[in-house]
């Protein structure tokens, strides 16, 4: 019988993303999926920089910048398809584009290219799920091939049908929406003449959205009343649809299905040692363009969490973390996509025109005008503060860690994300950290592999060196000053603790970080 750390089941862009950083851990995962190949249609559409900066690290995606189309505004037009407002997304301070829009397929097929190379990941395609024995120390899953693995942990990331939520007897509780939308996906060899923002069409006659695609262009229309959804698929339907827009054909229609949109939440992600991550946990209408990048953030959280728990660096019961930190998250993001999606299915005239007249003044009024187009009202995720540490970690606590241009005191230049590897990282905001690190912090870190960086204005590299000890550890310069904005006015000694996710666990002076960072059974 095989063995392993960790069983996914699913090999969709979240089960890969998870298998893939837990095998760059060197963690034992096997892969299952029963489809045979990646689905070969677009679906998801989009995503923004936190889940690029992940992605784009990942073992066989070092291209994928250059297969996307960057996007930095969101835009509502009206029936004339004249502007009404523009939605900025701010600067970009992860170090990739505020956000993109992608082809899935082709994410898909580098993902599993990445996989591929990692010694520690078996993937079986055309094999799925069949029953779950769960004993005190493992589970023997039984594969549908009529073979059985045993593993520590299982990880359903199979869909929103997931056999392995149906298994272990969890709800998806929810709400499914009555309105189906026609998806169309179209390429073409050259560009069209269409925006390269994505526009929410706000025409009470058929509400649509449309955006640009890597060699492509996707339209979604609203399905009105008493309309066949069969029928709206029918070529000479989407020619139809598509003729105000452009000449149809000048495309090749890649996909056109009719989708009824789910905003569902399993009762309980995690049974024993059974865990639900992507749409096996949770789904939600497109209209936030966060579905599969919630997923992706499901895998981030949850796989230095298990990686630590399968070598023994933490206590199995703290992956209810998981699901503590990402739950509320998830149903804040759900309560925005339906939220807006009341928004843009607007079909009484009379409330269109008065959203119509409300976004025009918006986007004319001074201050206002200038917030919406900095980004300013863009949701920044962050950390729910039940899932922070004991201690607090200030206002920085739960916030993304920046990724600013960097140089080393050997010259070299390239992004903070490149010197900071997989694990845990404590930066010295100004001062090195290894002249304040109690010593139980240290082997705390060295457990971990944590990355330990002095962080320091450009040009000074060479006074932080001179002002003490030489050290092993790295010295870098912030060369946009975003990370080094965290330490404040007081000109104490300040320490940024960064999860192996990117998020901030907070900015501590350092006889705070025993507390912070050490269980009491560890010290």
């Amino acid at each position: 019988m095989t063995t392993v750390d960790v069983l996914v089941a699913g090999c969709g862009p979240v089960g890969a993303v998870l298998a893939t950083l837990l095998g760059e851990r060197a963690v034992s995962v096997l892969v299952v999926d029963p489809a045979t190949g990646t689905y070969p249609r677009p679906r998801a559409a989009g995503l923004d920089e936190e889940v690029l900066r992940l992605l784009v690290r990942l073992p066989g995606m070092a291209g994928l910048l250059d297969e996307v189309r960057p996007s930095a505004r969101a835009t509502f037009v009206g029936p004339d398809r004249h502007l009404l407002l523009a939605a900025g997304q701010g600067p970009a301070e992860l170090g990739v584009p505020v956000g993109a829009f992608i082809h899935q397929p082709s994410l898909e097929r580098s993902l599993r290219a990445g996989l591929a190379d990692l010694p520690s990941v078996d993937v079986r395609l055309g094999v799925g799920v069949s029953g779950l024995r769960e004993g005190p120390d493992a589970v023997q899953v039984d594969l549908d091939d009529g073979s059985a693995v045993q593993t520590r942990w299982v990880v359903g990331c199979d869909g929103a049908s997931s056999t392995v939520r149906t298994l272990i007897g969890v709800g998806y509780q929810g709400t499914t929406f009555a309105q189906p939308w026609l998806v169309v996906d179209t390429r073409s060899p050259g560009p069209l003449p269409m925006p390269a923002d994505i526009a929410f069409v706000l025409d009470p006659r058929r509400p649509a959205v449309t955006m640009p695609m890597p060699g492509g262009h996707r339209w979604e229309w609203m399905l009105l009343p008493g309309e066949d959804p069969a029928r709206m698929t029918r070529p000479e339907t989407v020619t139809r649809l598509l003729t105000p827009w452009i000449d149809p054909g000048t495309v090749t229609i890649e996909r056109a299905a009719v989708y009824t949109f789910h905003a569902r939440m399993a009762d309980r992600w995690r049974v024993g040692r059974v865990l639900l991550a992507g749409d096996a946990a949770h789904t939600m209408p497109p209209f936030a363009g966060q579905g599969l990048a919630s997923g992706i953030r499901d895998a981030a959280a949850l796989a230095w969490r298990l990686t630590e728990v399968v070598t023994g660096r933490r206590d199995p019961r703290t992956l209810d973390d998981y699901e503590r930190e990402r739950r509320p998250q998830v149903a804040a993001i759900t309560t925005r996509a339906i939220r807006a999606g009341r928004v843009v299915q607007t079909t009484s005239p009379t409330r269109a025109a008065l959203l119509r007249m409300t976004l025009r003044t918006a986007a004319h009024t001074p201050g206002l005008r200038q917030a919406l187009r900095s980004g300013a009202a863009r949701p920044r995720t962050r950390l729910p503060r039940a899932a922070r540490t004991r201690r607090d970690g200030g206002r920085w606590a739960g916030r993304v860690l920046a990724n600013p241009r960097v140089r080393t005191s050997a010259g070299t230049t390239g992004h903070l994300d490149d010197l900071l590897g997989l694990s845990w990282a404590l930066l010295g905001l100004g001062v090195d950290p290894g002249e304040h690190l109690p010593p139980q912090v240290r082997r705390w870190a060295d457990r971990r592999g944590a990355a330990v960086v002095t962080v320091t204005g450009p040009g000074r590299a060479g006074d932080i060196r001179a002002g003490g000890p030489a050290v092993e550890d790295l010295v870098v310069e912030d060369l946009e000053g975003t990370v080094l904005c965290m330490r404040g006015r007081h000109g104490r000694a300040r320490i940024a603790v960064v999860r192996p996710d990117r998020y901030l666990l907070g900015v501590f002076e350092p006889s705070h970080l025993p507390d912070a960072l050490i269980d009491p059974a560890e010290r």
